[in-house]
């Protein structure tokens, strides 16, 4: 995942189109219908989303400080269009939003700019996202997805219509009040991971996480632990400790999940009616196995 903060002024978006007609490789997605905007679609996890999102038919728009596909080379990447934005910006998000069917939240970073530990984020991030002067959690996290909540709540749906599905990516932890011993672990950790949970469960209370949904939107939040996949060297030692403990039912500590699982489990939820709240690794398991 990515940290989102561009010094363009508000509303200055700038779009790379997709390709003029997509190959073999890469379906028309366009044939469907369906528009997704993925914020961060450039980084760790959104790229595969938009992929997975590419394949399941969707329209797809990516929001991102950069603008720019992670993979030029990538047929399926070259049929999103990649926007170069300020998420923390509410009428960016707006403008984009209003023209989507649905939304993919795909931005965050480990070490904010007040963790002291920025540096850490050339290691354990999968896109290699750098913190800018304001790149807080609150900022990161909660503004730019409290935006997108905002603009959908704003809009007019038609008669009948449906909820607004949007996919926000947690984190396992965000769960540690409500398992045993959890308050207990959270009262050790670091400040930097209680900031980083507390701009998490924001959002998620903002999506009615402790109550009812809000009647515009139907969220599918996902709550992994650490999301990994086999180029990512700096994680994988982590991987079999917390799969052991998982298995050995420590409260407190969720099974890992392998990006592309993450990833296609969100295109799942949000293209499933049925599918709304608090999705954790077990769920995100058999959401992905609906796409191929």
């Amino acid at each position: 995942m990515i940290s989102l903060l561009a010094s363009a002024p508000a509303l200055s978006i700038r779009m790379q189109a997709p390709a003029a007609a997509p190959t073999a490789a890469a379906p028309a997605a366009a044939a469907s219908g369906k528009r997704l905007l993925v914020l961060g679609g450039n980084g760790f996890v959104g790229r595969e989303v938009c992929l997975n999102a590419v394949d399941a038919g969707w329209t797809v728009t990516s929001l991102s400080r950069r603008g720019e596909s992670p993979d030029a080379e990538d047929p399926r990447l070259s049929q999103v269009a990649w926007c170069a934005g300020d998420a923390t910006d509410a009428e960016t998000v707006r403008s984009l939003v209003d023209q989507s069917d649905a939304v993919i939240h795909a931005i965050g970073l480990l070490f904010d700019v007040n963790s002291g530990l920025t540096a850490l984020n050339n290691v354990v991030s999968g896109s290699r996202s750098q913190a800018g002067a304001e790149s807080t959690y609150d900022n990161i996290t909660r503004k730019t997805a409290c935006h997108v909540i905002d603009a959908l709540n704003a809009r007019e749906l038609a008669a009948g219509a449906p909820p607004t599905p949007f996919g926000f990516v947690s984190c396992a932890e965000a769960g540690w009040p409500d398992v045993r011993f959890g308050d207990r672990v959270e009262k050790l950790a670091p400040d930097w991971l209680c900031r980083y949970l507390a701009a998490k469960r924001a959002v998620e209370a903002q999506l009615g996480i402790k109550g009812p949904a809000p009647e515009k939107i139907r969220p599918v939040i996902v709550r992994p632990s650490f999301i990994w996949n086999w180029k990512k060297l700096d994680i994988l030692p982590l991987i079999p400790v917390f799969n052991t403990a998982s298995a050995l039912g420590v409260p407190f500590v969720d099974k890992t999940v392998r990006v592309e699982t993450l990833a296609k489990a969100l295109v799942a939820g949000i293209d499933d009616g049925a599918v709304s709240g608090v999705k954790r690794y077990m769920d995100m398991e058999a959401l992905a196995e609906r796409l191929p």
